[in-house]
């Protein structure tokens, strides 16, 4: 063989072996992109669900907190309207008169206080309740002069509880003049309940005291009112001037029944507010 020959022999073998290593290198290269497709949809697949899932995420988040932020609203509505309840309850409250006082206590506030008031002690008619007559009083048209169709109110002496009898206060106060103060509590109602020093269970104490009223033996009716244990007396003196009268009320055993009730015992009171 000519050297020229081998020499042309020697570069299309040369060529032939370049054209086969090329083509290997384009199908890698194919292969190779080929496999990047794939992996980018696959990427791209996965990217899109994981968005999806992250959208479902937040949006479950979302009505979490407004539930959250919905129950918060609700409970700053109960309790304003609890407020706005107790604020009424406040506003409305009740009163009682504190008899024998001049001052209301601690859990009220005074509206006004006077003097204990009523009818003559014997008198056989007119009312039979005792009033809270202010210091201050207002006149409408008036005439001057007793005109005695109608009634009279006089002042109220405390009465029994002389030095020889028994005095159930600190002081004995025979013939001197009762005050009474007219009191508001926070609290809706009020009620006197005689014969007890306390009061029942979910009720508050306002005064404790002794029943009192007019005496059995003159023919003037009366109610029975609750006057505090330790009453007061006005400073205008002690003279017996009688008037309207209080007197200490013993329980009488029969219709009342014996047992709780201890005949000729004289009966306590409580005014109590809830």
């Amino acid at each position: 063989m000519s050297i020229k020959l081998l020499f042309f022999s020697s570069i299309l073998l040369l060529e032939t072996f370049i054209s086969l290593a090329y083509n290997e290198d384009c199908d890698g290269l194919r292969r190779e992109v080929e496999f990047l497709k794939e992996e980018f949809s696959n990427l791209r697949q996965y990217t899109s669900q994981r968005i999806k899932d992250l959208e479902n995420e937040l949006e479950a988040e979302r009505s979490k907190r407004y539930l959250v932020d919905g129950e918060l609203d609700i409970e700053r509505e109960v309790t304003k309207l609890i407020g706005d309840v107790n604020g009424i309850k406040q506003g409305m409250g009740s009163s009682y008169v504190r008899w024998g006082r001049t001052q209301c206590g601690a859990n009220a506030s005074m509206i006004y206080k006077g003097y204990t008031g009523g009818k003559w002690y014997g008198d056989t008619g007119g009312p039979a309740n005792y009033v809270c007559m202010p210091e201050d009083p207002q006149w409408a048209k008036y005439l001057d002069g007793f005109q005695d169709i109608g009634n009279r109110m006089y002042g109220t002496e405390y009465e029994d509880n002389y030095e020889s009898t028994f005095n159930p206060f600190s002081v004995h106060r025979a013939n001197e003049d009762a005050p009474c103060v007219v009191c508001k509590s926070q609290r809706a109602i009020t009620v006197m309940i005689p014969a007890r020093t306390s009061c029942y269970t979910g009720w508050h104490l306002e005064y404790t005291g002794y029943l009192m009223t007019m005496s059995r033996h003159y023919h003037s009716s009366s109610e029975y009112i609750c006057v505090d244990k330790d009453p007061e007396a006005l400073v205008h003196g002690s003279q017996d001037e009688n008037g309207n009268l209080l007197y200490l009320v013993e329980a009488a055993c029969g219709s009342l029944p014996c047992g709780p009730y201890v005949n000729g015992r004289e009966l306590a009171c409580a005014v109590c507010s809830k």
